[in-house]
């Protein structure tokens, strides 16, 4: 659990050092395996759901910010998020879809990964190890400085990109997919989470 905490500090300190996206997001992703690591470190019911439903969710988050990235690029050819000023107004579809998963990415609700952070917290704060609670606050708090800089620039920055359009829809269609599932995950957080609570109870009965 303990590896996993640092993982997950380190993981966002050298994200939101970063100024090429690609390299920021690789980055974001050690932090939120540490999130999954965590959950399965901590061993008790809420932890080990946090953990398992990161997976699922991490699988739409990162998935969506890679493809809207990907997108970024191949009518751009920019990776320095310094030049991403008003992408937003050229690419608005992308670019919304980019920022519904950095929302959830830092953990706001009712998007997905809200609930994975809170259900880690949950089984910090009952295996009594508080100090993950507070690891999980410190990286979401971190995770916003990383990902709200995108954003600034590509809704309020000055557009340098006067020739740039939006993608074609084959490739902005499985984006935004991707996009509406983390709203969708959030929402219907209750499916996924007895769903894998039912695993646990059959694995418990298992183990006895």
């Amino acid at each position: 659990s303990w590896v996993a905490a640092v993982a997950i500090i380190i993981g966002s300190i050298n994200a939101i050092a970063q100024t090429d996206i690609k390299r920021m997001l690789a980055y974001s992703s050690v932090s939120q395996i540490g999130y999954i690591v965590l959950g399965i470190g901590l061993a008790n019911n809420p932890g080990l759901i946090g953990g398992i439903l990161h997976i699922l969710n991490h699988a739409f988050m990162k998935g969506c910010l890679f493809l809207a990235v990907g997108a970024i690029i191949y009518k751009t050819g920019i990776r320095n998020i310094n030049e991403f000023q008003g992408l937003g107004r050229k690419m608005p579809y992308t670019m919304l879809a980019f920022s519904i998963a950095a929302l959830s990415m830092i953990g706001i609700p009712p998007l997905c990964g809200f609930f994975s952070k809170w259900y880690l917290a949950l089984g910090s704060v009952e295996s009594g190890k508080w100090i993950f609670a507070l690891v999980i606050l410190l990286s979401s708090l971190l995770n916003a400085g990383y990902f709200l800089r995108v954003l600034e620039k590509a809704w309020f920055g000055k557009s340098i990109h006067e020739e740039v359009d939006e993608v074609p829809g084959s490739m902005l269609i499985p984006t935004l997919i991707l996009a509406i599932g983390c709203i969708l995950l959030g929402i219907f957080v209750t499916i996924p989470v007895s769903f894998i609570n039912s695993i646990l109870s059959i694995s418990k009965l298992g183990w006895t």
